[in-house]
């Protein structure tokens, strides 16, 4: 009798059983929780087999809640090229007459 393919899935049966599973010294392996829906495990092991255990939840992502998904950046910490070119201006005084550019290139004003 032929053994299960797990199709490199290694699945353990909560907490206990990934504490309980053996793994050789120098090594990283992911278990998935089948007690526990959307847990999973990373079990490392240093140099003298010794083990930690870190402990994951994980969510699906589809195209409808990706699609919902917004990252929210606060611009008041950053300047506008108006206001970079003044303040450039203003530091290098009569002397620097560089602006910067949104082209990337630098653009000399005369």
């Amino acid at each position: 009798m032929r053994p299960p393919v797990n199709n490199g899935i290694i699945w353990v049966q909560g907490i206990e059983g990934a504490k309980a599973y053996q793994m050789p010294a120098n090594s990283n392996i992911m278990l998935l929780d089948s007690d526990n829906e959307g847990v999973f495990y990373i079990k490392t092991s240093d140099n003298i087999g010794m083990c930690n255990l870190r402990i994951f939840d994980y969510t699906e992502r589809t195209a409808e809640n990706m699609s919902n998904t917004a990252v929210a950046v606060d611009m008041s910490q950053y300047v506008t090229h108006d206001e970079l070119n003044e303040i450039i201006k203003n530091i290098g005084g009569a002397k620097n007459e560089q602006s910067v550019s949104t082209d990337r290139t630098t653009k000399s004003s005369k």
